[in-house]
């Protein structure tokens, strides 16, 4: 089972990287192979929706930038995880770059059939008088990405702190015991 993780945080230790890093940690040890990619390390041009790639009727796009290697290694992974912070009820600017890019490739055939994961972190200190709801909208917007492109949603893991995760053990064993479930239910999809 070869996963293909995206970290769509520019903080490469901060919750989201940590999370993500467990959330692999489980995958492999249920037997998976991940590779991570950080999204912050690509160099991926913003969509300009210029329209040559016929809105996605092509397996390519007009930039030429880290876009065409990772869109490679879609079309060769078995699954995906995508984990990002939620900024102002949304994904980072990481990810929503690298979701608008989808717009350019026939994404049926890189991703139908294949599975997702979402990982979404945030600092809330009022989760238990009034949670936001970032997490559920970035959640819906998955949901709608997996739909359009033929992927079946497998999940999504949320974590609400108001510190650092590394200071909630139940969040860390949650991620861990996740990874080990994705790669089983893959596992049993196959």
């Amino acid at each position: 089972m070869k996963i293909l993780a995206l970290m769509g945080s520019p903080r490469l230790r901060g919750n989201t990287a940590i999370l993500l890093s467990q959330f692999i940690n489980g995958a492999r040890a249920a037997g998976g192979e991940a590779e991570v990619v950080n999204l912050q390390e690509e160099n991926i041009h913003p969509c300009d929706a210029c329209d040559i790639c016929e809105c996605g009727d092509k397996d390519f796009c007009v930039h030429n930038d880290s876009m065409r290697e990772l869109m490679k290694k879609v079309g060769e992974a078995d699954a995906f995880v995508l984990a990002t912070p939620v900024w102002w009820t949304g994904a980072s600017s990481l990810t929503k770059i690298f979701l608008d890019r989808l717009y350019g490739y026939n994404t049926r055939e890189f991703f139908g059939g294949k599975g997702i994961y979402l990982i979404t972190t945030f600092v809330d200190n009022r989760r238990f008088e009034h949670p936001l709801p970032g997490a559920d909208i970035v959640g819906y917007a998955i949901q709608s990405v997996s739909d359009f492109t033929g992927m079946e949603f497998l999940g999504h893991l949320r974590s609400a702190i108001s510190g650092c995760v590394l200071d909630d053990t139940k969040i860390l064993d949650e991620a861990f015991l996740e990874g080990k479930n994705f790669v089983k239910v893959l596992s049993h999809a196959k």
